[in-house]
């Protein structure tokens, strides 16, 4: 019996701060998108994250405040245009809960919402 409670107990200290989450109780996830320089490459990025935030159900802030995941876009390199794929590399910055994350994005030129859908999918 002893054990039994003890599995009982581990179960729910696990679970509270699950159940706590707002996700947990139906809140949108509140994302600050932030470019670094007004560049068309970057700003066109930031609006194809921006768009994918929302329809994959995220609540796109005008502000960063502390429960808000914050997304900071550094720079854009286009890597070798001479090819007949040319593709683009962008690096971020992603800052939550869990700590500050940097991250470099390849991904085909025009691609930007693609690779903006597949960056969600990967940070879950």
């Amino acid at each position: 019996m002893l054990r039994f409670g003890s599995v009982v107990l581990t179960a729910l200290l696990l679970g509270v701060p699950r159940a706590l989450d707002a996700r947990a109780f139906g809140a949108a996830r509140s994302v600050y998108v932030e470019v670094a320089d007004p560049s068309p490459g970057l700003a066109g990025f930031a609006d194809a994250l921006s768009l994918a935030l929302e329809r994959s159900g995220c609540r796109v802030a005008t502000s960063p405040t502390g429960a808000t995941t914050v997304v900071e876009v550094h720079a854009l390199w286009r890597c070798d245009n001479s090819r007949p794929d040319p593709s683009e590399a962008i690096s971020f910055t992603v800052r939550d809960v869990r700590g500050r994350r940097p991250l470099v994005l390849h991904y085909a030129v025009g691609r930007e919402g693609e690779a903006a859908r597949a960056l969600l999918e990967a940070l879950g």
